[in-house]
């Protein structure tokens, strides 16, 4: 059977609205930071202009998420969402992927 995307991206935002260990660990801001991430697919970048802040520095902010995550609600939990993040971040890398051996100068 197969999830479709928009479906799990549901059940995220309502578990991540709605789950109130979650809310004991984290601050407004932070569960803001990962809805904006993980649900809404923000980049980095986009993350960081919104909020006024250095990429950088947004990056660690949602490292130290993600451990107060593990902390409190297990390291299972805070492993699916940095793989999440990590297939998050491999989808924002534009590749160019082509074969050399086909391609015909003009």
């Amino acid at each position: 059977m197969k999830i479709d995307k928009k479906d799990i991206n549901v059940f995220l935002a309502l578990w991540i609205k709605s789950d109130p260990e979650l809310w004991g660990e984290l601050r407004d801001i932070q569960i803001k930071l990962l809805l904006q991430r993980i649900v809404k697919e923000m980049s980095f970048a986009q993350m960081a202009a919104e909020h006024q802040v250095d990429e950088k520095k947004l990056r660690l902010i949602f490292q130290a998420i993600l451990k107060r995550i593990e902390l409190g609600l297990g390291k299972e939990v805070a492993s699916y969402l940095a793989k999440l993040n990590n297939m998050l971040e491999r989808k924002n890398v534009m590749r160019i992927e082509s074969d050399f051996n086909q391609i015909f100068l003009n």
